[in-house]
């Protein structure tokens, strides 16, 4: 069973979703008149048949802490395979965690618009809602980027850029969601914001034994990780890189290798995120960062 997203009918602001047995699905691209209009998305194939080489990542994407953290833990991975008929369409959002992604058309053509950090505020209602799909006569003002990517187009979509993707012929996609050194700052910067957000919204129950756990709760849905989940995270790529250094030895993500420079940055991110954490009573954590600092002011 595969979840597919019904792109005209909407509920609560986003597109419903229906289970469907590939086959089925298949049945109904080959329709010539469709009904509803079914978008494949976020199908972990590569996961699901991880022997099947049906795709390389390209070098440029290679340095991926979120999937090498997945795939060290047995956890659902970000690498997603989306298809969908001409007109279907992904709605206004940035992607999780205030991550990168890339997509990579393996056939079809996609219209991409994309708007700079801070334009989507323009794009809020009173109630600070988005609207589902951005239209340039509601919206005249505003900054954005119109893209069309064609068959074996890649796309880069920075951390914190909100975008809006329109299927303009039959499409299938390859798509990642990443992290690594060169945007875990940001990432980092972007939950403690949400968690100050957070728990300024919810300050009246500030004296009730359940607010922090009511902030990490909160915090994990609407960003879709909370502090401890991040603190793993973030402990597990440290020792990981320690390690590589020590033992030489450099395979990271997928088939890349790492090279020792390459490490040393990611420790320097590394130990500049874990020191903002301020987690003083985490044993391991305090260990990692004077290791860190061993390794980096030799």
């Amino acid at each position: 069973m595969y979840i597919k997203k019904y792109c005209n009918k909407i509920s609560y602001n986003s597109q419903c979703k229906c289970e469907m047995k590939m086959k089925d699905f298949i049945h109904y691209l080959r329709k010539s008149e469709r009904t509803q209009l079914l978008y494949l998305k976020d199908w972990h194939l590569k996961n699901v048949r991880p022997t099947d080489n049906f795709y390389e990542v390209p070098k440029v994407f290679g340095l991926d802490w979120l999937n090498e953290y997945a795939q060290d833990n047995n956890e659902d991975d970000f690498r997603f395979v989306y298809i969908g008929p001409q007109n279907s369409w992904t709605p206004l959002h940035s992607d999780v965690y205030s991550s990168y992604s890339w997509s990579v058309n393996v056939f079809g053509r996609k219209e991409w618009t994309l708007f700079p950090p801070g334009e989507e505020r323009k794009l809020k209602d009173s109630l600070g809602n988005l609207p589902l799909m951005y239209n340039e006569k509601s919206f005249p003002n505003i900054q954005h980027l119109k893209i069309i990517q064609e068959s074996g187009d890649a796309i880069f979509v920075p951390s914190g850029w909100y975008h809006q993707v329109v299927n303009l012929q039959d499409t299938i996609s390859i798509n990642h969601n990443w992290i690594n050194s060169c945007n875990i700052v940001f990432m980092w910067k972007s939950l403690h914001e949400n968690l100050l957000t957070i728990e300024n919204e919810i300050e009246h129950l500030k004296d009730t034994p359940e607010f922090h756990d009511q902030c990490q709760l909160i915090l994990k849905s609407l960003f879709g990780i909370d502090l401890e989940r991040f603190k793993k995270f973030i402990i597990h790529i440290a020792q990981k890189r320690l390690h590589q250094l020590e033992e030489k030895s450099l395979k990271s993500f997928d088939r890349f290798s790492l090279g020792k420079n390459q490490i040393l940055f990611d420790l320097n991110k590394i130990h500049f995120v874990m020191n903002k954490l301020n987690l003083e009573n985490y044993k391991i954590h305090n260990d990692l960062l004077s290791i860190i600092q061993k390794k980096l002011f030799k």
